[in-house]
């Protein structure tokens, strides 16, 4: 053990020598270096006084270092930097402190780098303004050296004296920049106009004296007279002229009967902020303002300045839009097309058409994230309709299905798939300068064209898009894309969104959006209620916010009308900058775009008889929004994968003018889509046609997986809502109630009940069958008249809920059971 301990020590000695040896070293450096230093400080300075001197071929050395401060002196100066050497000289010697003193400097190599560029921008400097008094022959080299004279004579040689003096500030402040946080700090400041000070008025402040509960109040004004400004200094008199005393009362002076120590005296509440106000919103004391008080604090009525512009982000003052980096790059799924099998495509493609006597000039290939086209430039006096009617042809020469062959502007383009599709990332849509820089209302990024150029529409000015298509070719993907669009593009407070999810499965994520972006029904018992009915999913809530909708457009045109406007970023405008006030009833209108999923299977759910009435109704409300919610900032988007005519009517198509098509199965989709075939020969998976109306644009739509979309929902709901509540900050107004409308069950109001109520009742106990369609044949009532009927039986207890296209059931089993109800129904 003891040997372990003599060697334990041993070792420790040494590594201690060793340390000791190491510090010794690099002081030793420390103080070669300063006497190098040192040499370094005579041999400038000595060289600077005695350089014409020592040039000459006679005479001797005057140097005070000798020939090797005459070598160092003549390399430092002449052969570098001039006078900027002094600075080097300067580096060494700080080097040399830094060793000895075993001190550390902060980031040692940024600072060398830093001082040597300083050191050759001050020979650069010194070099340029030598220059501009004649030839510069100082020290032999120049004020600058010899390299501070080469920057400055080459800069000369290219720009001229006066961007070479720009170049040189440039660089300057660059390196400032770059060393002093105090200049970056003066630098962004500066040359910006200060707003100046608006004063804030002085609102009167009333406190209540109490001497105890109950015994009396005294307004405190009544009292005490307001304070006078101090006609010197523009302040408020000190505590003594308030008080009318020489001395201020103390606050803990003793037979004090309103001390702030008594619980009585004292005030929880807090107290308004008072901001200074200026001397010159006071009237003196000797001019009175005529009709007020002498007492009275007076305010200068001739200063004037607008009110600042109504903050339409109350509530979400601090939100923060979702990163880039929520959205996938999908870099490994971009794939190339080799250049031989586009050099071979053309090539069977000059071959097909020449077999038919079709003379081309040359063929092009652009290369799509999905397909290829192949521009075909005919020769002249060659009809374009040839090569379309070869369009079959060509695809067997390709052995491809589904080529399509379109009329361009200088050319004929032949649109072939590629064999491996590349997926479009909306990460690279969002950061492209086409959707940053767009200057639309309602930008959405939808996907690349066949040239790799982002598409971006503007749904403000759409106004409104049909989006149909196949399933499983990408509409509910398209849809995802416009919604994230939508909310990278829109603060919460300038946008709101409905979504209709009659699948109940496509919009469930956007429930987190619930208090930024969505806007929902009034009338919810609790939280978890009114988050279970944020999408609309029934067929009864997608009339009742539809309806809901319809009834906000009018309000909107109402507002529009009176403020004497005819559109929404008009009447915006007015509103912010004061013109228009919420004392009148006016309010912040925020875009509204609403959002249905499925629009055939919403036309198609609900009972045979019920359903189709509110199926009507339904696509009324839409036909309404559709031809007059553009001006006041309400838009529809509907999606279906039934193309048919009974969906997409007339009506539809006239009043959605935007459409996207993705594949379909036959020519006569295509045709009800977009009025034209060519859906059908689309390669799906987001392959799609884009028909604005004039014009079809083939793009492919970016991609957006689950994952990204819980990603930005999740990263939006999480942030603190406006009026945080139960409630969202944007509820839709209350419904209107038709005629027609019937209640689901309830409450019977038995002083409305129908005059054939008896009658239906009887009627059913006696058939033990319930549906609309017999009361209406067998007692010749209206559709309208007999739901009514039929739901006042329900309400009742004679029959049971609806069964969907079953009969109800009937809950009465004969009329002994049936009486008692009818006599408390009929004879109250």
């Amino acid at each position: 053990m003891a040997r372990k301990k003599e060697a334990r020590k041993q070792g420790r000695g040494e590594k201690e020598l060793a340390a000791k040896r190491r510090a010794a070293a690099v002081k030793y450096g420390g103080l070669a270096l300063g006497v190098f230093a040192l040499l370094s400080f005579i041999s400038v300075v000595s060289y600077m006084f005695h350089w014409t001197e020592d040039a000459a071929p006679v005479g001797g050395l005057h140097n005070s270092a000798s020939k090797a401060g005459d070598a160092l002196g003549r390399f430092l100066v002449t052969d570098t930097f001039g006078l900027g050497s002094l600075v080097i000289v300067a580096l060494i010697a700080a080097a040399a402190y830094c060793l000895v003193r075993r001190s550390k400097p902060a980031h040692p190599v940024l600072t060398t780098a830093r001082i040597l560029a300083a050191t050759l921008l001050f020979s650069s400097f010194l070099a340029y303004a030598a220059s501009l008094f004649g030839p510069d022959t100082a020290f032999g080299g120049g004020l600058g050296g010899r390299i501070g004279s080469a920057v400055s004579t080459g800069l000369n040689n290219v720009f001229g004296p006066l961007i070479t003096l720009c170049i040189l500030l440039l660089a300057a402040v660059l390196l400032l920049l770059l060393s002093s946080r105090r200049f970056t700090d003066w630098f962004v400041s500066a040359f910006e106009v200060k707003p100046k000070p608006v004063p804030a008025e002085v609102p009167p402040v009333e406190k209540t004296v109490s001497d105890g509960p109950g015994e009396y109040q005294k307004d405190v004004e009544d009292d005490l007279a307001a304070p006078q400004p101090d006609a010197e200094y523009g302040q408020y008199p000190s505590g003594a002229d308030i008080y009318g005393d020489d001395t201020v009362p103390e606050e803990d002076a003793p037979g004090d009967e309103y001390s702030q120590e008594d619980e009585h005296w004292q005030d929880d509440s807090p107290v308004p902020e008072v901001s200074p106000v200026p001397e010159d919103s006071f009237v003196p004391e000797d001019s009175p303002v005529p009709g007020h008080d002498e007492t009275e604090i007076g305010y200068n009525t001739d200063v004037r300045q607008d009110l600042p512009p109504f903050d339409c982000r109350q509530g979400l003052e601090n939100y923060l839009a979702p990163s880039l980096d929520l959205l996938d790059g999908y870099a490994s799924a971009v794939k190339k097309v080799p250049q031989y099998v586009l050099d071979a495509n053309k090539e069977r493609i000059r071959r097909t058409l020449l077999s038919y006597k079709i003379k081309i000039d040359r063929v092009d290939a652009i290369v799509g994230p999905t397909i290829t086209l192949y521009k075909v430039f005919l020769a002249e006096g060659v009809k374009s309709s040839s090569v379309k009617n070869v369009e079959n042809d060509i695809g067997l020469s390709l052995a491809v299905e589904n080529v399509r062959v379109v009329k361009l502007a200088d050319s004929m383009g032949i649109e072939v798939p590629n064999s491996e599709r590349s997926i479009v990332p909306l990460k690279s849509l969002f950061d492209s300068p086409e959707f940053r820089d767009s200057k639309a209302d309602l930008p959405v990024a939808l996907g690349y064209t066949i040239n790799r150029e982002v598409k971006v529409i503007d749904l403000a000015s759409a106004p409104h898009l049909l989006v149909a298509g196949a399933t499983q070719q990408g509409k509910s993907v398209c849809l995802n894309v416009i919604v994230a669009s939508l909310l990278y593009a829109k603060h919460p407070s300038e946008l709101k969104l409905v979504f209709i999810d009659p699948k109940k499965v496509e919009f469930t994520a956007y429930r987190s959006l619930l208090y930024h972006y969505l806007a929902v029904l009034p009338g919810a018992a609790n939280a978890q209620d009114e988050m279970n009915h944020a999408i609309a999913t029934g067929q009864t809530e997608a009339e009742a916010i539809l309806n809901s909708l319809c009834v906000e457009m009018d309000q909107r045109y109402d507002l529009l009308s009176k403020a004497g406007v005819n559109k929404l970023q008009d009447y915006n405008a007015k509103y912010r900058k004061r013109y228009l006030l919420p004392t009148e009833g006016h309010r912040y209108m925020p875009y509204i775009v609403a959002i249905i999923d499925e629009y055939a299977d919403l036309l198609m759910s609900g009972t045979a008889n019920e359903g189709k009435k509110r199926a009507n109704a339904i696509s009324g409300f839409i036909i309404r929004l559709a031809q007059k919610g553009r001006a006041c900032g309400i838009h529809v988007i509907i999606s279906t994968q039934r193309p048919s005519r009974e969906v997409v009517t007339g009506l539809i198509k006239s009043n959605f003018p935007l459409k996207i098509a993705f594949k379909v199965a036959n020519k006569t989709n295509s045709s009800i889509i977009l009025d034209t075939p060519g859906a059908e020969k689309l390669t799906g998976k987001g392959d799609m046609l884009l028909s604005g109306g004039v014009s079809i644009e083939r793009l492919q739509c970016a991609y957006i997986s689950t994952d990204e979309i819980n990603g930005i929902t999740d990263f939006v709901g999480g942030q603190t809502g406006a009026h945080a509540h139960y409630g969202t900050p944007y509820y839709l107004p209350e419904p209107e109630l038709g005629d027609e409308s019937s209640s689901e069950g309830g409450m019977v109001d038995i002083d409305n009940l129908d005059e054939k109520f008896e009658e239906s009742a009887r009627l059913v106990v006696t058939a033990q069958r319930a549906s609309v369609s017999d009361l209406q044949r067998r007692l010749g009532m209206g559709f309208a008249r007999s739901g009514k009927v039929m739901d006042q039986l329900e309400a009742a207890g004679i029959v049971g809920p609806s069964l969907g296209p079953k009969p109800r059931e009937v809950l009465v089993k004969d009329f002994a059971e049936l009486q008692p109800i009818l006599d408390a129904y009929l004879n109250r």
